[in-house]
């Protein structure tokens, strides 16, 4: 311990060094636990917020039928205000509930599993420098698969069921005003597709680096080409991005053809039709094979998982 002295006062530095210290350590603790607490309170509103979005579809697809049953017994006013909720329930509501949901969750899940805070040493890059950079625990294995396999069975119940409507003429085809309600589950569905195929390319990229490490290709030392995965998975994340895009063209791609299919049709496809929905099936399977190659291939980019930086 250092002491200065000057007549009889005697400061002791490493004491009060000390003291504040572990004043600085306990205030970080609290403010970590603070942001813990609100990263749980907004994946909280998150969860709510996206539950009711889908909560609002189904809720919708039961106004429809209801609507088409009074329209058989003759009671036009009552099925047209039915039919009026649903749409409005089917439109923009989701919508804006599905975006700040979002807004939510991301936020609140780098808070809840870690931080965000200054970047003290910025890349060197032409674009906007990374001012904040955020840490975060990696979700586990189990959790991941769990997240997907419920991200795909609502995606697909909201595509499969416009799909065999329109091959089979069952509900929702059978009813007198159905194409905005199928129409929107589609769109709806497709975007959660899109979602769940990206959570796959995520999981992809993340037994990929451990395999990667494990081999012994450290995260640390330079790799072939770390300025350029470092770009494209690391800060702007176009694996996942690519993955995702690709994932709601797949799944918007047999639209085109929908009115061609189905009991009523004549079994033909016109060109006009079959050339975009395989222009956007092989376009988004190419995206996803794209991402799932980027994804292989973060561990040259040099970074951890479980930390990102902003371009602000």
């Amino acid at each position: 311990m250092l002491r200065l002295v000057s007549g009889d006062r005697r400061v002791r530095w490493g004491g009060m060094a000390g003291t504040r210290t572990e004043d600085l350590v306990g205030r970080r603790e609290q403010v970590a636990r603070s942001n813990q607490r609100a990263g749980r309170v907004l994946t909280g509103i998150g969860i709510v917020l996206v539950s009711i979005a889908v909560l609002l579809l189904v809720v919708a697809a039961v106004l429809t039928t209801a609507a088409a049953a009074l329209e058989e017994s003759g009671r036009y006013d009552s099925a047209d205000s039915l039919e009026t909720a649903a749409v409005l329930m089917v439109t923009v509501p989701p919508a804006a509930l599905l975006l700040f949901g979002m807004c939510a969750l991301i936020p609140g899940e780098q808070l809840r599993r870690g931080g965000i805070g200054r970047n003290p040493t910025p890349p060197p890059t032409a674009l906007p420098s990374a001012s904040y950079v955020s840490q975060f625990r990696v979700l586990s294995t189990g959790w991941h698969l769990t997240w997907i396999v419920v991200g795909a069975v609502v995606s697909l119940t909201l595509i499969g069921v416009p799909m065999v409507s329109w091959f089979t003429g069952s509900w929702p085809a059978n009813l007198s005003d159905d194409s905005s309600f199928a129409g929107f589950w589609t769109i709806y569905g497709s975007l959660g597709f899109g979602v769940v195929v990206a959570t796959v390319v995520s999981l992809i990229k993340k037994l990929g680096y451990r395999r990667a490490i494990a081999r012994g290709r450290t995260n640390v030392s330079p790799a072939p080409g770390r300025r350029f995965w470092r770009w494209v998975d690391y800060r702007w994340r176009f694996d996942l991005w690519s993955a995702g895009v690709g994932g709601v063209l797949i799944a918007l791609s047999p639209t085109f053809i929908a009115i061609d299919v189905g009991p009523d049709s004549n079994g033909f496809v016109p060109a006009g039709d079959l050339v975009p929905t395989l222009a956007m099936l092989i376009g988004g399977m190419v995206l996803v094979v794209v991402g799932i190659i980027a994804a292989l291939n973060f561990w040259r980019s040099g970074e951890k998982l479980g930390s990102g930086e902003s371009v602000s």
